[in-house]
């Protein structure tokens, strides 16, 4: 949304901008209740999403067959798991994908390909998905899945 009417902005200097342009307002207004109700349902739910996807990663991890970390490691993944929920909520809150992806996840990406972790983040992220879509409904779960798909796509690249 920030993004759209960043370019709307520049788009349309010195004149009026056309309806088509202001397609994706009117677009954002019908879905804005639905959004901050997604948005509040991963928010109260935020801490038992993050034991479930721990469970899950520990359960899938058994054996250290999928990564060897330390608690330390752990810590740090569960805390940008933390992270991960908070700002990719707050894009499909404010439906701006294009600065989740440009703000966040390209600087992040940088920081998996050093650790070498993108095969961790290729199974962790459909966990999410998996399971903060049992905590929503269906027509909640549509907003919110894109933003957690586009988190999977480039930190797992």
């Amino acid at each position: 949304m920030l993004t759209q009417f960043s370019k709307l902005s520049l788009d349309t200097d010195r004149r009026y901008a056309t309806d088509s342009e202001l397609k994706f307002i009117e677009d954002y207004l019908e879905s804005v209740d639905m959004r901050i109700q997604t948005y509040e349902k991963i928010m109260a739910s935020e801490e038992a999403i993050l034991q479930e996807v721990d469970a899950k990663m520990h359960e899938l991890n058994e054996n250290n067959c999928l990564y060897k970390m330390d608690e330390h490691g752990k810590e740090i993944c569960r805390r940008d798991r933390k992270q991960a929920i908070k700002y990719s909520s707050a894009a499909m809150l404010v439906n701006d994908l294009d600065r989740l992806r440009d703000g966040l996840l390209i600087w992040l990406q940088t920081i998996v390909r050093a650790v070498g972790y993108e095969r961790f983040v290729r199974n962790h992220y459909p966990i999410i998905q998996e399971v903060i879509k049992q905590y929503l409904t269906a027509e909640e779960a549509k907003f919110i899945l894109p933003a957690l798909q586009l988190d999977c796509t480039i930190l797992g690249a």
